[in-house]
């Protein structure tokens, strides 16, 4: 209990305002098989599951793609695992909750384990800049899977009038009634779109749909991922723009080509 109280507080210090699930977004089930759910083991192969973290995507068969805020959100011994499992409202791939409160919510199923991670070097979380990281797992562990696309060098600026975003991930629907809102995990992969707001030099802004456990997720055009969520510019209320990191800047590419080709 002391443990989840512990990792419970960590967690909402490093992903407040960051990105933790799509916001009215629709079970995504088989679309996007190579969006995955990232989690941590406390214990490794002992009895404690491995708990949900943030969401990120497939970059080859021992490779995953996800926000480099997410790993130091826990402690720097844990085991990293990733599910690419959709789950459904009926079989959630782990434990349906409200975060906070019900926090840490285990994964349910089998997950790939013995992940190491490697966060861009000049990741730096005051200024927001460079927040990527890529997860290596052992050499065939997602074969079978194709990969996400990644851009093209300033893809984005050749884009920047175009007005809809496919966003895939896990995480909590922020449920609104008279007060506060209740932030409701389901357990599962979902799926919507939304739309351009603003570009800047690192940084893609989209209109809305991400909140706590989406951090890390892709933002797709067609097949390919332009970008990693981030954070809600509204803070903890999943009610407004959010930003993600760009994945089509001269850094951001120099850092990605260390492990796969590149277009």
């Amino acid at each position: 209990m002391k443990l989840a109280a512990t990792l419970g507080a960590m967690l909402l210090l490093a992903l407040a305002p960051p990105a933790l699930a799509i916001d009215e977004g629709v079970p995504d089930r088989e679309r996007h098989p190579n969006v995955g759910l990232l989690g941590f083991d406390v214990d490794g192969a002992g009895p404690t599951p491995a708990s949900l973290l943030c969401s990120g995507a497939v970059l080859s068969d021992r490779l995953f793609l996800t926000a480099a805020h997410c790993i130091p959100a826990v402690p720097a011994d844990v085991e990293w695992v990733v599910t690419l499992a959709p789950g459904s409202p009926a079989a959630p791939v782990y434990r349906p909750g409200v975060f906070p409160d019900d926090f840490p919510h285990p994964f349910t199923g089998p997950a790939t384990r013995g992940g190491v991670a490697i966060v861009h070097p000049d990741f730096d979380p005051e200024r927001i800049a460079h927040d990527v990281a890529v997860v290596r797992f052992p050499a065939g562990s997602f074969a079978g899977v194709t990969p996400v696309a990644l851009p093209g060098a300033r893809l984005l600026d050749r884009l920047r009038g175009r007005r809809s975003f496919r966003l895939v991930g896990y995480g909590a629907d922020p449920e609104r009634g008279d007060g506060a809102p209740v932030y409701v995990v389901e357990g599962y992969r979902q799926t919507r779109t939304t739309q351009f707001e603003a570009l800047t030099h690192r940084q893609l802004r989209l209109k809305s749909g991400l909140c706590f456990g989406d951090s890390g997720s892709p933002q797709l055009v067609g097949e390919t991922n332009v970008a990693v969520s981030l954070f809600s510019d509204h803070g903890g209320e999943c009610n407004g723009p959010f930003v993600s990191q760009r994945l089509d800047t001269r850094s951001e590419r120099r850092f990605l080509s260390r492990f796969v080709g590149l277009p």
